[in-house]
């Protein structure tokens, strides 16, 4: 009964690791009834070989009884298809062996007492699986979603582990408390692990370097759009010096037409020393000064391209997202839909629209834009033939994970979306 108690738990404890590494959500209702009433036909049929062929003969299929099951389950619901899905059973078997090795060594002074064996391996799920979600996580899948080749390398890894374990342990349960066996089979865990971080720490470094990069294109870009913010400015200055030394003429002229009641003429100047004044007015996008020389960099660059541009940015002074990220945020976004929008033959569809709402506590960002022709997208990340492109989205996703937010790239009958909630 234990042996059934620990391993219902431990399929448990991996279908929760399994989810956070996957990082998916079921959408249709469908496919969490289909994905249902595969797992219980699936826990059927372990209950009926469990019964007939005991532990033993339970183990020896563990494989052909949870794990292919376990893949056909996930395939339904995960954006990784193939060898990363592969990757990812692969890496939460690596997982769970921690508790129950752990279990092991220290049952094995009170003689492999499988009492103590289980409930060490409850103690462990917990904080194991916290470290996985809190410092495995991140790194984990900033390489799903940024890698696509090599994969069948890293499978290696945990394959050789998987096989391992399997000829040792899986298909004689009693050599699992032999020492020598033990002793194998934690090494292994350790080089293992060893090779886990490596991987983890190479990625890591791959993103600290891109996120600098980002911000040192970042800082330029602030600093192009502050001066021509500046330039601006004194151009409107100079302009209003002007205009105030002519405004005498000015309403002298005024009055002259109204005296002659030419009332039309009157008011027709008075409309093109309005729309002469009105030109001279910096526009004002939102609150924040540092989003604010963003889009006035970036508008101007669009209007430039003969793209029509509305915005509706509600952004305070201060914001708990710092305007640095903000900054590469909408950077991103909006250079990339101008890239789009200047590949639409017709002017007249050339569209952006900039919003950011605030409600609660949630921001939420959408640049949508125009486009033409077919954007190709790989795990729902745009993707590019060119090279270095492509890192604009990446820096969104990267940002949008730190703060624990979500984001989304859609393209539709011409239309694609960029959202973020922060």
């Amino acid at each position: 009964m234990l042996n059934l108690i620990r391993s219902l738990f431990n399929l448990i404890y991996a279908i929760s690791l399994i989810y956070m590494l996957l990082d998916f959500e079921i959408k249709r209702k469908k496919d969490l009834y289909l994905m249902g009433l595969f797992v219980f036909v699936i826990l059927i049929c372990n209950v009926f070989v469990w019964l007939n062929f005991g532990y033993e003969g339970f183990m020896k299929l563990y494989p052909l009884l949870i794990h292919i099951p376990s893949f056909i389950v996930f395939l339904l619901v995960s954006k990784y298809k193939g060898i990363k899905l592969i990757f990812v059973l692969l890496t939460v078997f690596v997982l769970c062996s921690p508790p129950i090795g752990i279990a092991l060594i220290i049952s094995s002074f009170f003689g492999f007492n499988r009492t103590i064996l289980t409930v060490v391996c409850f103690m462990m799920y917990i904080p194991t699986g916290f470290f996985v979600y809190k410092y495995l996580r991140p790194s984990f899948l900033y390489m799903l979603r940024n890698t696509d080749k090599g994969w069948f390398g890293f499978c290696t890894i945990p394959l050789s582990y998987y096989a391992l374990i399997y000829f040792i342990v899986l298909r004689n349960s009693k050599q699992m408390t032999e020492i020598p066996n033990l002793v194998i089979m934690v090494l292994a865990l350790i080089l293992t692990i060893a090779a886990y971080i490596m991987i983890l720490r190479f990625f890591k470094q791959i993103r600290e370097q891109l996120t600098l990069q980002n911000e040192q294109n970042l800082l330029q870009m602030q600093v192009a759009a502050a001066q021509a913010h500046l330039e601006a400015l004194e151009e409107s200055q100079e302009k209003t010096i002007i205009y105030r030394h002519d405004m005498r003429h000015h309403l002298n002229l005024i009055s002259a037409y109204l005296a002659d009641n030419n009332v039309a003429a009157a008011e027709e100047y008075i409309s093109d020393v309005e729309n002469i004044i009105e030109s001279t007015v910096i526009e004002k996008y939102c609150s924040n000064y540092s989003i604010n020389l963003m889009l006035n960099c970036y508008v101007a660059k669009a209007r430039n391209e003969h793209i029509a541009v509305e915005t509706e940015v509600n952004l305070p002074a201060k914001n708990v997202i710092s305007d640095m990220d903000l900054c590469v945020i909408f950077a991103n976004a909006i250079e990339n839909a101008i890239n789009a929008c200047k590949l639409v033959p017709h002017t007249d569809n050339r569209f952006i629209k900039i919003l950011c709402k605030i409600k609660g506590d949630k921001r939420l960002i959408q640049v949508i834009n125009s486009y033409e022709g077919t954007i190709l997208f790989v795990d729902d990340m745009p993707a590019s033939l060119k090279e270095n492109h492509g890192l604009g989205t990446k820096s969104i996703a990267a940002i949008a994970e730190k703060y624990g937010g979500v984001y989304s790239f859609t393209a539709d009958s011409g239309v694609f979306k960029t959202s973020i909630i922060l």
